[in-house]
């Protein structure tokens, strides 16, 4: 864990008590029931007898980052500005977890190799990267990784995000959405356990941090070139954004709006990826 993720967790103490109290685990994935005026659809892998879900968001508008006013906000998450998500695109309902992962790269890298429905985490951003590439082939489909934007806006609710905005990926309450510091016991947990944002989006803060494709910046104006529709962070840097915060995350990393960030070569068992897909 970096400098940066344990100042956060020190300043985060006093939230800590606002953390609901966490339930007993669940044996397999909870997250198959239906979410009305939800669009859904399961993508076979290949001949293999392995299959996942991708749920559509629709293109809309949102209010990216945080106001000054929160006190618990980085300097990094502001200012709240409006960006325009101007295509449709599919996320996966959870991330990838280490049996979808060993289907299609026959390698589990999680240093907490309990497979199944736990999540894939110790992997690389080259390594997600090759995951979508050979995914996309295995299903003649187009797969990546979210960029910063989308992750925010689907993490939200997308075309179904609450008005005012929740602090964490579906609700108010984070004990409620997310496996953290307060809740996982210290370890990872199967996908689909806590509640789903309003897209039926699970796990969105929490378990493990998700690799996005940006470049991280500083701020969201540090590039000067940014484009607030369909912005997609610096031309180039040397660390790249992670979001949702993992199992021994602070309430204040798994909020929507937080960022932080890992070099590309990081191998840690609290970060792993969800896709997104092309409509």
């Amino acid at each position: 864990m970096n400098i940066r993720h344990l100042a956060k967790a020190f300043a985060a103490m006093g939230m800590l008590a606002l953390v609901a109290a966490c339930g007993e685990e669940e044996t397999g994935p909870v997250y198959d029931y239906p979410v009305p005026g939800v669009a859904k659809q399961r993508i076979q892998v290949g001949n293999t007898n392995h299959s996942f879900e991708v749920v559509l968001v629709k293109a809309g508008t949102f209010n990216m980052g945080s106001s000054a006013t929160d006190p618990v906000a980085s300097v990094t998450e502001q200012p709240a500005h409006p960006v325009a998500i101007s295509e449709d695109f599919f996320i996966g309902t959870v991330e990838v977890t280490q049996r979808l992962y060993e289907a299609v790269l026959n390698n589990n890298p999680s240093r907490d190799a309990r497979g199944g429905d736990y999540p894939v985490e110790s992997v690389d951003y080259a390594s997600a990267l090759e995951f979508c590439e050979r995914l996309s082939d295995l299903t003649g489909r187009t797969f990546t990784l979210p960029t910063e934007a989308q992750w925010e806006y689907a993490a939200r609710g997308g075309h179904k995000a609450p008005s005012p905005a929740s602090a964490y990926p579906g609700a108010d309450i984070l004990g409620d959405v997310a496996w953290c510091a307060a809740t996982s016991e210290g370890s990872i947990h199967p996908v689909g356990q806590k509640v789903s944002n309003q897209l039926g989006i699970f796990d969105m803060a929490g378990n493990v941090w998700e690799w996005c494709l940006d470049w991280y910046g500083a701020g969201y104006y540090s590039d000067p070139g940014l484009s607030l529709a369909d912005p997609q962070g610096p031309r180039e840097g040397t660390e790249r954004v992670i979001r949702g915060g993992g199992w021994n995350a602070s309430p204040v990393s798994c909020r929507v709006t937080d960022r932080d960030y890992a070099a590309p070569t990081t191998q840690r068992d609290y970060i792993g990826f969800r896709v997104v897909m092309k409509p």
